[in-house]
């Protein structure tokens, strides 16, 4: 049966919005919590509070949804057992298993720091009698605010090219952050003490056909530029320098020719997911969507 109260931390991340927006539509209350909550706008059914201070709501919610990265739910979590939370759906990354062998050392950091996050939660939980669910998804886009889609958007406008390593052939399963937040809607009524789903996608595609896309998306013709990993590495280096290409890393060239797109049979099976195929939108100059 669907909780009245549900608390999310990190409401303000890329998922927080549609998952606000969906939880006040199926008649839920909802205590958003931000580390600068007094910058947002107020809202019916949506009372905000300063992460890991006191609750301004005399009866705590017991099920809550984490959107931030799984370590800093983990600072969290002996805040949320003070405050009574019985029920956990945490947000990770399909990142855990993509990164572990990359090239880039910040990259394999990362998901050994997933990994251990991942690990803390599941026994934490257990001490604490929470029933958590963390949910990997891959790729999140939600079309203007990403980081990903975005970027390669805005460059692509701006040069009216895009350089890619080798022929670009891996595998990519972008994941949208309404799917996303309909998936964590979904864990919060799935009755088990712990569980892990990856999410992904509803369509398969190569980062080179990602990339079409996206410049289709703005109007442009798409126009790759393939360069062999020695002078794709180059061109990042330089476009990290002037500010153009601050995510590329060593390891963003290797994974254009790696498979990461991942199976989201058991989240379709036990959450009813059913992710949208991929679908970019037209972005003006400001981020903004356009009309083609």
């Amino acid at each position: 049966m669907a909780h009245s109260s549900i608390g999310v931390l990190g409401a303000t991340s890329l998922v927080g919005p549609p998952l606000l927006a969906r939880l006040v539509q199926s008649g839920r209350s909802v205590l958003a919590c931000s580390r600068r909550p007094s910058t947002q706008p107020s809202a019916d059914g949506i009372a905000w509070c300063t992460s890991g201070e006191s609750l301004p709501v005399a009866v705590p919610p017991p099920h809550w949804i984490a959107l931030c990265p799984p370590w800093a739910t983990v600072d969290a979590l002996e805040w949320l057992t003070a405050s009574g939370a019985t029920r956990l759906i945490a947000l990770s990354s399909t990142s855990i298993v993509t990164k572990q062998a990359s090239p880039d050392r910040s990259e394999r950091q990362l998901a050994e720091r997933l990994a251990t996050a991942e690990a803390a939660l599941a026994s934490q939980a257990a001490h604490a009698k929470i029933a958590i669910v963390i949910l990997r998804p891959t790729m999140i886009y939600d079309g203007h605010s990403d980081g990903n889609v975005t970027a390669i958007a805005a460059f692509a406008r701006r040069f009216g090219w895009f350089p890619v390593c080798g022929p670009a052939r891996g595998l990519r399963q972008p994941v949208h952050a309404e799917d996303v937040a309909t998936a964590c809607l979904a864990a919060l009524d799935f009755d088990v003490p712990q569980a892990t789903y990856m999410l992904s996608g509803g369509e398969v595609l190569s980062f080179r056909d990602l990339v079409e896309r996206i410049c289709r998306a703005q109007g442009l013709t798409p126009r790759l530029v393939h360069l062999p990993r020695w002078a794709w590495q180059f061109a990042a280096f330089v476009g990290r320098a002037l500010g153009l290409a601050r995510g590329a890393t060593l390891g963003t060239a290797a994974r254009m020719n790696e498979d990461l797109s991942c199976d989201h049979a058991a989240a379709a099976r036990d959450l009813g997911f059913q992710p949208r195929p991929f679908q970019p939108a037209c972005l003006s100059p400001r981020n903004e969507p356009c009309r083609l």
